[in-house]
């Protein structure tokens, strides 16, 4: 008889937001301060709001900026002000929502249902579900059944044929990569979107609070030699961003620990930038039956 197991898999999302003074002209700093700017001869409160608006006052001061390719000069009261925004939202693959996908373009993704995807809804397309499936991740913009319109596609760009390819919503907080057996991967995505208003850029890190583990401390192990295979018991996930500079998740399938790891990053200001996470399991043969799960914790760093 094959044994079958079950797995569900905790997601949790973390915002971290490193606050500073912004940085201009004659930045001040060390490995552990930064002086965004000094102001000489004025001071005090000139910021006006409300629940509906935000007024900076400026008196009498000439503003202006400047700028080569060495420095940039910012003239006038208040002329360094800079509010920082960044939001990071994360959702996961929601198993019951799959439906079948014939065609896509660009934008577009054609399926055999369009029931339970409503505009606004991230969406995981994906080519020949598996160990070697190639996704991409968007955001629905409109729907006319029996096509699915998105913003835009982030991903490798998989080529759908209607052989084995599915679109899934990506809308939980629970993982689950469902009755798993020793002949096949399973697999599962989580995708994450981030607008961060820094010049420095972001990284998104991953960690786990404990193995992937059932009832009995039983542990699937984590996956070595860079690919989870079918039969030998290997659980690992690989990243959508392909230009990772402190782990290998971009180029394998990497082991989720307890320490910080790179999934994502950008170098630059972003909006809407998204990337994912496909999470790979294969029990062993002779794995014991039952639950596996852990906590997953995705975190957002600011590059101050």
């Amino acid at each position: 008889m094959q044994r079958r197991w079950s797995l569900i898999l905790a997601v949790v999302s973390l915002l971290l937001l490193a606050l500073n003074v912004p940085q201009v002209l004659a930045v001040m700093s060390s490995t552990n301060y930064s002086i965004g700017w000094d102001s000489v001869g004025v001071g005090g409160s000139d910021t006006s709001s409300s629940a509906t608006y935000k007024l900076r006052d400026n008196f009498g001061f000439v503003q202006g900026a400047s700028s080569s390719a060495s420095y940039q000069f910012n003239s006038g009261y208040r002329a360094g002000v800079y509010d920082r925004v960044a939001d990071f939202s994360v959702n996961s693959q929601l198993r019951s929502s799959a439906v079948a996908a014939t065609s896509a373009t660009a934008t577009t993704v054609t399926v055999t249902s369009t029931s339970g995807f409503s505009v606004g809804d991230y969406i995981a397309v994906i080519q020949d579900e598996g160990s070697g499936q190639i996704s991409e991740m968007g955001k629905i913009t409109s729907i006319a059944s029996p096509i699915i319109t998105v913003d835009a596609f982030n991903g490798a760009g998989p080529s759908i044929d209607g052989s084995n390819d599915l679109v899934y919503r990506l809308s939980g907080s629970a993982l689950d990569l469902g009755t798993l057996t020793a002949s096949a991967v399973s697999t599962s995505i989580i995708g994450w979107d981030v607008t961060a208003d820094i010049a420095q850029g972001y990284s998104v890190y991953i960690m786990e609070d404990h193995d992937l583990r059932n009832a009995d401390n039983i542990a699937i192990t984590d996956v070595a030699d860079g690919t989870v295979s079918a039969g030998i018991g290997e659980y690992g996930a690989k990243s959508s961003d392909t230009t990772l500079a402190s782990s290998t998740f971009d180029t394998a399938d990497t082991a989720i620990t307890s320490s910080l790891q790179q999934v994502a990053s950008r170098s630059d200001n972003s909006f809407s930038t998204r990337d994912f996470l496909t999470l790979k399991v294969a029990p062993a043969t002779a794995q014991a039956s039952g639950t596996y799960s852990q906590t997953v914790s995705l975190i957002y760093v600011g590059d101050y």
